[in-house]
């Protein structure tokens, strides 16, 4: 599907005249949205990196509650590719949303979990046919204002064929790009890490995002997470973004999964 050319318009026009382009989906922990300007935008793949046990997928299902609030009357799809869904974690993470939102009668009237709609797939041509196919369908009747595929990286795992995969990635994000131009819903993809030794030294390992250059040419924005060995506290370190300047933060996960870690620290202070 080509874009019909819609004339020039000012930079602060196409603001107003492209409201839907430009939405944000606030992640609800202050230091995430401090980090992204305000949150995941409707346009491009928002990629979230990290250790295993850093948080990626309990983000993930606070970003589909945030979403539910940020665009009024509609679901968030969530692929999930490495395990069973949580839902009993999303039950717990949506009555302490609740809880502190206490005085919202739109967060206090709807039942969010309802409006979350789980696929599980485990390999590639499930996960084509379900982009390509159920997904497209589910759009045309359905208001999403978020999808969420947790993690890219499994299905990948077993190709051996990478030059099959680079194509696979391409046809998989301009894909995705057609369907954001037409609905305008933000795409958030976690990415699990692999260490990597310099070959120089030997000995400076460091953690980098798996699937290589091939799939990192395609992601919009990306973000990295990082576990802290002796505290509760966890990193996230902006990798690159477009409009993003190098930075980072700390945030920690409680029974309404990840937190500004400066406001827990306060929290538990004054408890």
């Amino acid at each position: 599907m080509e874009s019909e050319f819609e004339g020039f318009c000012s930079g602060s026009e196409i603001l107003t005249k492209h409201a839907g382009r430009w939405r944000k989906v606030s992640f609800g922990v202050p230091v995430f949205d401090r980090l992204t300007g305000g949150g995941i935008g409707a346009r491009g793949i928002f990629e979230l990196a990290g250790d295993p046990g850093s948080g990626k997928t309990q983000i993930a299902m606070k970003l589909a509650l945030t979403a539910q609030q940020a665009v009024p009357n509609s679901s968030v799809v969530y692929i999930s590719t490495e395990h069973m869904f949580p839902s009993r974690r999303l039950l717990q993470m949506e009555a302490e949303y609740k809880r502190q939102n206490v005085s919202d009668d739109a967060v206090q009237g709807r039942n969010f979990a309802d409006h979350i709609l789980v696929e599980h797939v485990r390999c590639v041509p499930t996960l084509m046919a379900c982009l390509f196919d159920r997904f497209p369908k589910l759009l045309e009747k359905t208001k999403i204002s978020l999808l969420i595929i947790d993690s890219i990286t499994s299905p990948f795992l077993e190709e051996k064929d990478y030059i099959l995969r680079a194509e696979t990635f391409r046809t998989i994000v301009q894909r995705l790009h057609q369907l954001q131009e037409q609905y305008n819903f933000a795409t958030f993809v976690t990415n699990q890490v692999r260490s990597v030794i310099d070959s120089a030294t030997l000995d400076d390992q460091r953690n980098v995002p798996a699937l290589g250059l091939a799939w990192s040419t395609l992601v919009h924005t990306r973000l990295q997470l990082s576990r802290t060995l002796g505290s509760n506290d966890r990193r996230c370190t902006v990798v690159f973004g477009p409009s993003l300047i190098p930075n980072h933060g700390f945030y920690q996960i409680n029974e309404s999964g990840p937190v500004d870690a400066a406001e827990q620290h306060l929290y538990e202070y004054q408890s």
